[in-house]
């Protein structure tokens, strides 16, 4: 099972937020939660939490407020976690000597795995277009370089191993299927712009903005990868999803044609 959490803050006057405050809010967050649970947050591997920020328009210069995405995947980490979130008022970061204050909550309703599932490859309307948007920096790593621009094998292998990380009835342990994934899509447009993420000192290069997904062939092959592409909205996408990055959302673009 997952949940989504939006939380929407209030900010200090003249107070500027960023992208990369996400980390230090979950940084708060982890203060309040048990022993245990904080070690396996700090291990390396995929975190059953990602979350970003949604920063404010601004008119004249003035910034609004902000809304933090929270997702918590699996039983154990929403019913630890989700209490937590619900009782927040403020949350303070230290590194940038300012306060948030809650002014509003949404917690989404829980989705269980099977029915996730079950909504995917039993959906006999699904299309094979999609728009991935990249809401906050994103990047993928390879060849020990930062990336600033998405491929599909990327997301692909993203997006298994996320879901392979968190699935417990349906695991996508296939390679050929896997290869199938790849050469079966492709990014039939797309908008994008560079932005760095800042984290613990270093930047990190990446990318903003959306692209649009286009995937052919078998029905049950393009309902597959729209249910591993639409988990991406709650997993995240690319690197360091548990610290702020890869936040993203996914759409069906209109005008697709099923693919035959």
């Amino acid at each position: 099972m997952f949940r989504q959490i939006r939380i929407r803050f209030d900010t200090e006057k003249n107070v500027r937020p960023h992208y990369y405050w996400a980390y230090d809010l979950y940084s708060a967050l982890i203060e309040k939660v048990s022993p245990d649970l904080a070690v396996d947050l700090h291990n390396d591997g995929l975190k059953p939490v990602s979350h970003y920020l949604l920063l404010p328009g601004r008119q004249n210069g003035v910034p609004g407020g902000m809304t933090w995405v929270i997702n918590l995947l699996g039983k154990d980490t929403i019913d630890e976690i989700f209490p937590i979130i619900a009782s927040l008022e403020s949350l303070h970061l230290r590194h940038y000597g300012t306060s948030l204050r809650v002014s509003e909550m949404a917690a989404g309703p829980v989705i269980q795995e099977k029915d996730f599932v079950a909504g995917h490859l039993l959906n006999e309307q699904n299309s094979g277009g999609l728009r991935l948007q990249f809401l906050t920096p994103t990047s993928f790593k390879s060849s020990e370089e930062y990336q600033i621009f998405p491929s599909i094998e990327w997301i692909v292998k993203s997006s298994v191993q996320k879901w392979n990380a968190y699935s417990r009835e349906t695991v996508i342990d296939d390679p050929e299927a896997v290869e199938q994934l790849i050469t079966y899509s492709r990014i039939s447009g797309y908008s994008l712009k560079s932005y760095h993420y800042r984290l613990k000192g270093i930047k990190i290069p990446g990318f903003m903005g959306y692209i649009n997904l286009e995937v052919r062939g078998p029905k049950p092959l393009v309902r597959l990868y729209n249910m591993l592409i639409s988990f991406l909205a709650y997993s995240g996408v690319g690197i360091k999803c548990s610290l702020g990055m890869g936040g993203c959302a996914v759409d069906p673009l209109s005008g697709q044609r099923t693919p035959d």
